[in-house]
């Protein structure tokens, strides 16, 4: 198929395929290795029938085992193919990952690298503060959309398209869903997004975007409100954007 019809809002999805997607995303929203065919169906708002299918297709590409035991479902091997090829994009990974230390050794709080992750937004990278009193959270945990800096910054800097399916996703009913809207709207024109106490109560953040091609990461600083407010917003702001920009400079000479 040409690649120029595959954009086109007007060819119609494959459910089905959006469907096995989910289904695989929730074992990284779940962070569990294995579930049952009743969660899965419950969390996904489908029939078991049909997950049921979708299952027994996964399996038999590898992407999903079951177990003879227990008869719960874990992620395949197979699935580490696709992994792998993520590989090529470890030289980005480096900088950000460079950067992150930077930050976090000039601040003395913890840095985040968020993205999304099909319509989950991930923590892919962090560079902790040497605080004792510090960010508890791992790599890899879930960023909610809905709420604080990061998650709706990240939501903001989304298409147009995606931002409004994730939007419609995230909000329960049309007033809310509207009250998101105009507030990542006014942080895309702003350009960066502050939070205090949204996600875990006493925790500020402070969030710029960094787009890298089709690629759309949030940089963020996070940390006890206390100490955030101590070192200014505007100054985290600001060393968050001047990190952001070398990681531009240093992919563009990579391409």
């Amino acid at each position: 198929m040409d690649s120029s019809a595959a954009e086109t809002p007007s060819v119609p999805l494959n459910h089905s395929v959006l469907h096995a997607v989910r289904l695989l995303e929730l074992y990284a929203a779940e962070r569990r290795e294995s579930l049952a065919l009743t969660e899965i169906s419950r969390a996904l708002g489908l029939h078991k029938t049909t997950v049921y299918r979708l299952l027994r297709t996964l399996q038999h590409a590898g992407w999903i085992e079951q177990s003879e035991k227990s008869g719960r479902y874990r992620l395949g091997t197979g699935i580490l193919l696709v992994a792998s090829a993520v590989s090529v994009h470890n030289t980005i990974r480096d900088l950000l990952t460079e950067e992150i230390k930077h930050l976090a050794e000039q601040f003395n709080e913890t840095v985040v690298v968020s993205t999304l992750l099909g319509h989950t937004g991930i923590c892919t990278e962090m560079a902790q503060s040497r605080h004792s009193l510090s960010i508890t959270k791992q790599k890899g945990y879930i960023v909610p959309l809905h709420i604080g800096a990061s998650g709706k910054l990240l939501l903001a800097i989304q298409p147009e398209p995606l931002r409004s399916q994730l939007i419609a996703e995230s909000a329960a009913d049309r007033t809310r869903q509207r009250l998101l809207r105009n507030q990542v709207l006014a942080l895309l024109q702003a350009g960066y997004a502050v939070s205090e106490g949204e996600v875990d109560e006493g925790v500020a953040a402070v969030a710029v975007p960094l787009i890298l091609g089709d690629k759309r990461y949030v940089l963020s600083f996070s940390g006890p409100v206390e100490r955030l407010r101590a070192i200014g917003y505007d100054v985290l702001k600001d060393g968050l954007l001047e990190a952001a920009e070398k990681v531009k400079k240093k992919s563009a000479l990579l391409r």
